[in-house]
């Protein structure tokens, strides 16, 4: 699916939102958050390449949401305050992102046209949608992270998520590991060799926000390891300004 109406993002993008206060303004700790019987994805496009790195493409698919009435279009970029990028955006019959053209709605080539999105991205580096109502009692997101930092084994999943762009304060996610077992999280990670054993949720999931950065430091090398009842992971990444490289 070839979309039209084309929008440049950020070079190092990622995003955040504020709600159920007039959308002007939207609380982080609300993003994510999807509104009852509300969905949104993303379709990705062929990828392609330039002097910069790779080109993503993205459009935005929704559930749930009226097709007569206009949203405005959120991104977080990566150590940035939520942006509003598109005023007055809605779905089409398809569910497809687009600007309609008609009156109170954003303007694009034609009627009904779909809003192409067009990134670059570092490695850990979480691309995050919003689709909000003006009011922002309807609201949808979405993310993709498509050079992931990951390993897997059996069933468990472990995962690295930028929260700054030079990737000195991480998200670690975990999936896939026995209910309420309790994990050994080892690593190194900032000035310690950290040693935890948090216990993972009734899903088997667990997440934390970690600092990597080590004093005196301006880059380096961040590992960690999430070892439960029958499966182990670890990943190790760069932080610092050796990290910020454009996949």
């Amino acid at each position: 699916m070839r979309m039209f109406r084309s929008f440049t993002l950020p070079v190092l993008m990622g995003w955040l939102l504020s709600f159920p206060l007039l959308a002007q303004q939207i609380d982080e700790k609300m993003w994510g958050k999807n509104s009852p019987g509300v969905e949104v994805g993303i379709h990705e496009g062929p990828r392609e390449h330039d002097s910069a790195g790779t080109v993503l493409f993205y459009n935005i698919i929704g559930k749930g949401f009226a097709t007569d009435k206009a949203y405005d279009l959120w991104f977080w970029s990566v150590g940035k305050k939520p942006q509003k990028a598109i005023l007055g955006v809605s779905f089409d019959k398809r569910g497809v992102l687009v600007c309609s053209g008609k009156p109170g709605f954003c303007t694009g080539k034609g009627t009904d046209d779909p809003i192409n999105i067009k990134a670059n991205a570092m490695l850990g580096e979480a691309k995050r949608f919003g689709v909000v109502s003006r009011d922002g009692r309807v609201a949808g997101f979405a993310e993709a992270v498509p050079f992931p930092i990951e390993a897997s084994d059996k069933n468990c999943k472990l995962s690295v998520v930028r929260g700054d762009p030079q990737a000195t304060v991480v998200e670690v996610r975990v999936s896939g590991f026995t209910p309420y077992e309790m994990l050994s999280v080892t690593g190194n990670l900032g000035a310690d060799s950290a040693v935890h054993s948090p216990t993972a949720a009734p899903d088997g999931t667990w997440q934390a926000i970690v600092g990597t950065k080590i004093f005196g430091q301006d880059s380096g090398v961040a590992t960690i390891k999430v070892a439960g009842q029958s499966c182990s992971v670890s990943v190790s990444f760069k932080w610092g300004s050796d990290s910020e490289k454009l996949e």
